[in-house]
């Protein structure tokens, strides 16, 4: 079991490292590419990949349902090195954006197969604890990969692709360690009664949008504030990785705490908290004092991201039926990546008009009003229970 756990970390890693390793080149990719007036194409170097997931991980997340997990994870890690790894040679601008659309389609089986994986393998509060860790790790991983990134681009704007071969060894550990989840052990009356459950479809798309909208404005921090840093404070890349790397660390301590925040606080107001601390951070990001506030937005932001993200993803484990688990899963990823994808599109009108400074705070606006609707929505007339004591209705209002 601590082989397939550590498998199921590592292959969480992987879906960061397809962005944030990156992250810190874009001002150096950019200018390389500057010949081509492709600013906004050199943005989306980062965020491609989240356009093939979202396309793509509703129908992996069905594949893995009909053909198991494990032989999906195994092919997408072998497929994520080979992609990632690609961009070390390539020069040409829309190559390079091809080769990072087959790195999402990748990416988009690896996050359908690990996390349906989780939803197999645990329950109940062990279940809560390893999403948390999971989260926590992912966090964690970013800030690695983030700092290597920033270290790498120093050297040149190709080398941080060179991170993505680490993809190889997770891929020998998963074909090594990765068992087949047992689903034999339920007796057939319980599979009949999990097949005849009735989806609460309303509870699915409110998790999904909220995951949706929070990817939008999670990744401004990725695309949108290295160009805050080196334009307005004239940091290199290395101190852009660092400064990205302290909301890491801060969603790291809320994903690894979030066993403990589930047992004291309803999804819904965990969904509150945890918005309202980012639109608190985007109004310190936005308002650029200076460098060390930018850090504390960073931190703040940082902190109600590590809340949200293992939220919607247990809530989701809690409410979908076994047997439409990788389905569910992979339209939850798919949603968070469509987000990934169109935020440096849907920003760039707002940074045009006010600014990047504007964007954030506009941002931060926008955010106050999600948390406050959420606030004001009747949480039991959404959720519905799939078994009798399945769900505490009292945990959701």
């Amino acid at each position: 079991m601590r082989l397939i756990k550590a498998v199921l970390l590592l292959s969480s890693a992987m879906t960061v490292m397809a962005g944030a390793v990156i992250s810190p080149a874009l001002p150096e990719i950019s200018r390389h590419f500057s010949a081509d007036n492709a600013n906004v194409l050199t943005k989306l170097i980062l965020t491609m990949p989240a356009l093939t997931i979202a396309l793509c991980a509703p129908l992996a997340g069905h594949l893995s349902d009909l053909f198991g997990r494990k032989k999906l994870l195994v092919y997408s890690l072998f497929l994520y090195g080979l992609s990632g790894f690609s961009g070390f040679f390539l020069d040409d601008l829309f190559l390079l954006l091809a080769s990072r659309a087959v790195l999402g389609i990748s990416v988009g089986g690896i996050m359908s197969a690990a996390t349906a994986l989780v939803g197999d393998l645990f329950s109940g509060n062990e279940r809560a604890e390893f999403i948390g860790l999971q989260s926590g790790f992912m966090y964690i991983g970013g800030i690695v990969l983030v700092l290597l990134g920033g270290f790498l681009a120093e050297i040149s704007w190709k080398a941080p692709f060179l991170a993505y071969l680490s993809a190889f060894a997770v891929f020998i550990l998963a074909i090594i360690g990765l068992s087949k989840p047992n689903h034999g052990s339920n007796s057939s009356e319980m599979v009949d009664l999990e097949k005849s459950l009735r989806v609460p479809y309303l509870a699915v798309g409110l998790i999904y949008l909220l995951v949706f909208l929070l990817m939008i404005f999670y990744y401004m921090v990725l695309v949108q504030l290295p160009f805050i840093l080196q334009d307005r404070f004239g940091v290199g890349s290395a101190v852009t990785g660092l400064a990205i790397s302290v909301s890491a660390f801060a969603g790291s301590l809320s994903s690894l705490s979030y066993p403990l925040i589930k047992r004291r606080l309803s999804y819904k107001l965990i969904y509150v908290l945890g918005f309202v601390f980012v639109s608190a951070g985007y109004v310190l990001i936005g308002n650029s004092f200076g460098f060390v506030v930018i850090l504390a937005g960073l931190a703040l932001a940082g902190f109600g991201n590590g809340m949200l993200m293992p939220n919607g993803s247990f809530w989701l484990m809690e409410v979908a039926p076994e047997h439409i688990r990788g389905k569910a899963v992979g339209g939850f990823t798919g949603m968070i990546f469509l987000g990934q994808f169109l935020s440096p599109i849907l920003m760039a009108p707002f940074v045009s008009l006010f600014s990047l400074n504007g964007a954030f705070l506009v941002s931060a606006l926008f955010l106050a009003t999600v948390a406050i609707s959420i606030a004001m929505l009747p949480m039991s007339r959404i959720v519905s229970s799939r078994l009798s004591g399945s769900l505490d209705k009292n945990n959701v209002r």
